[in-house]
């Protein structure tokens, strides 16, 4: 059984990437990525556990897209798909989960070489809020979060 977690990173990949219509196109562009075996309901599973949602484009074609509100972590899920995105503005670091996964990744933050550099913590439903010992390490902190969530 081939791994989900390299399928559904391209899988996601290609949403962003491209404008798919389709299962069968998807299934096309994975193919290219060399995951020939990929079956239409695997293919469908996937989208809705990443919720992944049919929306018309500019064009008024019916295209994928993800909307993460809808996404639902399952046991299969790894931790560094719970993370969205991380943003600083110098003073604190914020990171964008799935929601209701912050408090998971709060305490992978806290529990990592990360915790060295910060002064607290604060988890919502879909967003931790970092502070750190030195606004100075502001940077370091959202690279260290990249290289632990990518």
């Amino acid at each position: 059984m081939m791994k989900q977690s390299p399928l559904i990173q391209n899988i996601k990949a290609l949403l962003k990437e491209q404008q798919i219509r389709s299962h069968y196109e998807l299934s096309y562009y994975l193919a290219e990525r060399g995951f020939e075996n990929t079956s239409q309901p695997q293919i469908s599973r996937i989208l809705k556990q990443i919720g992944a949602v049919s929306i018309k484009n500019s064009n008024g074609e019916s295209v994928y897209t993800i909307q993460h509100e809808l996404m639902m972590p399952t046991l299969d899920t790894q931790v560094k798909e719970l993370v969205i995105d991380s943003h600083t503005n110098q003073f604190i670091v914020m990171v964008e989960t799935i929601p209701g996964s912050a408090d998971i990744i709060a305490r992978v933050i806290e529990n990592s070489p990360i915790k060295r550099l910060i002064l607290a913590t604060i988890a919502g439903d879909d967003n931790v809020m970092l502070i750190p010992s030195s606004i100075k390490s502001c940077s370091q902190i959202k690279e260290m979060i990249k290289t632990i969530f990518n």
